[in-house]
């Protein structure tokens, strides 16, 4: 009877101690301050984010730059351009039409408030395509933007603090994000043109040939600036059988023109300019940096590469600089057989030159193979560079597979590199030593190289 007794004044008093402790909360800031407050982002997390999410809107100003309204308007009709999107109020089924700016030849813009659930909802990526008269849809690839950092997110400090999301909130809409947008509609091949004058070159006391592919849009919007940039070797084999080696040409053109138009992101590529640079009777020599004694040749490679990178590029920046922006993380250079070797060479030795490196059936047992024994032993491994890798395995020792494959590991070896990240490799199953197979596969660098990836805002 004693032990009931003593529980009943027990839980009494735990009774009272609770009461007491709960009015002084609601008194005392003092205790209520001491007192463990489980933090929203661990209990209730859903609800609380969610709501968050929704209350905050970010707002766009859509900019569409495109000159040439009338450029296929053989109905002479008015025509408006529209955007449609991924992301409400965007959709997929009707276009929000564009105004254009006063006083500004060719430049549209519309305004659109997204929550921010919404925008979570699609992984940050807003996806869009304009439309000429919401009919004609821009060809190529959505253009795709990347907004998570216009965010908050439930684990920045400010995200639960109601008046900081709101200022943030406020701040969207009298600041809005601009998002700059270049479409085509029309043009279906991009443009090949031999410059009229060569090219000198001072380090090899040499004249050249410079052939360019300018792709699709080029002339229709006059707008649009170009960063990716590709020189290529064996320039007179790349479009033309009349000037290729043997009459075999890559006829590059007939890879870039349908992935440049594809709308599939994944088998899709940016547009790029190439710069196609015709080789010369010294060829051995140019496109190898050492000398090989068994050949009796070679070791002028770095003159080659001073010329691309000190005569030729500024000489065609020059020339284009009001189309085209060298962003050297974004050049890239690329060839065949001792072209892939010079192209490894440079964007191993050159990393502050060239981003993107693409080494096709490349001639690693150049000098007893020594690119793979010294060059890649080099300190100061490239940190940021993207490189591509191929051969075949048929024909004249093999198209040099094993040696290709010794070079790839090595370069996997190294902690800055990751296979299908920024080292890609690609084994033409039956390729052969030549043009045919190089162009036959010239899809693979393209869509490794260049693959569609949203821009970060």
């Amino acid at each position: 009877m004693v032990s009931s007794l003593n529980r009943v004044r027990l839980l009494l008093t735990a009774a009272a101690t609770c009461l007491i402790l709960a009015l002084m909360f609601l008194h005392d800031d003092t205790i209520h301050a001491a007192i463990p407050i489980i933090p929203p982002h661990i209990s209730s997390t859903n609800s609380q984010v969610d709501r968050l999410n929704e209350a905050i809107t970010i707002q766009l100003r859509i900019r569409v730059y495109y000159k040439n309204m009338n450029f296929n308007n053989k109905k002479n009709e008015n025509t408006i351009l529209f955007v449609r999107g991924n992301i409400s109020p965007l959709n997929w089924s009707s276009g929000i039409s564009l105004s254009s700016i006063s006083n500004a030849d060719g430049i549209y813009e519309t305004f659109l408030n997204i929550s921010q659930s919404d925008l979570k909802s699609q992984g940050y990526i807003l996806q869009m395509k304009c439309l000429v008269n919401d009919r004609d849809w821009q060809l190529g690839p959505n253009a795709m933007f990347d907004l998570k950092n216009q965010c908050s997110h439930p684990d920045d400090d400010d995200f639960h603090n109601e008046s900081k999301w709101k200022i943030k909130k406020t701040k969207s809409l009298e600041t809005p994000i601009t998002l700059n947008v270049y479409p085509w509609f029309y043009t279906t091949e991009g443009s090949i043109f031999i410059l009229p004058n060569s090219i000198y070159s001072p380090q090899l006391k040499n004249y050249r040939n410079i052939t360019l592919y300018l792709p699709p849009s080029y002339f229709e919007n006059s707008w649009k600036r170009y960063d990716n940039l590709l020189i290529m070797h064996d320039g007179q084999n790349l479009f033309d059988p009349s000037t290729a080696f043997m009459n075999q040409a890559w006829m590059i053109q007939n890879t870039l023109n349908p992935l440049m138009l594809n709308s599939n992101a994944n088998n899709a590529m940016e547009e790029v300019v190439v710069i196609g640079v015709y080789n010369t009777p010294d060829r051995m020599n140019e496109y190898t940096y050492s000398r090989d004694n068994s050949v009796g040749a070679g070791g002028k490679g770095g003159l080659y590469l001073d010329f691309l990178e000190q005569t030729l590029m500024p000489t065609l920046m020059d020339m284009f600089k009001t189309r085209w922006i060298l962003d050297h993380s974004k050049l890239g250079i690329l060839g065949s057989s001792l072209g892939g070797l010079i192209s490894c060479y440079a964007g191993w030795t050159r990393p502050t030159v060239y981003g993107k490196v693409g080494c096709m059936s490349s001639s690693f047992w150049w000098n007893n193979q020594d690119f793979n024994n010294t060059i890649l032993n080099r300190p100061n491994v490239p940190q940021q560079l993207v490189i591509y890798l191929d051969s075949g395995n048929q024909g004249v020792d093999n198209d040099d597979v094993l040696q290709t494959q010794t070079v790839r590991n090595h370069m996997l070896s190294f902690p800055s590199f990751t296979c299908g990240k920024n080292l890609y490799y690609y084994l033409d199953n039956g390729g052969q030593h030549n043009e045919y197979f190089w162009g036959r596969r010239f899809w693979s660098p393209c869509l490794s190289l260049w693959k569609p990836t949203p821009q970060i805002v």
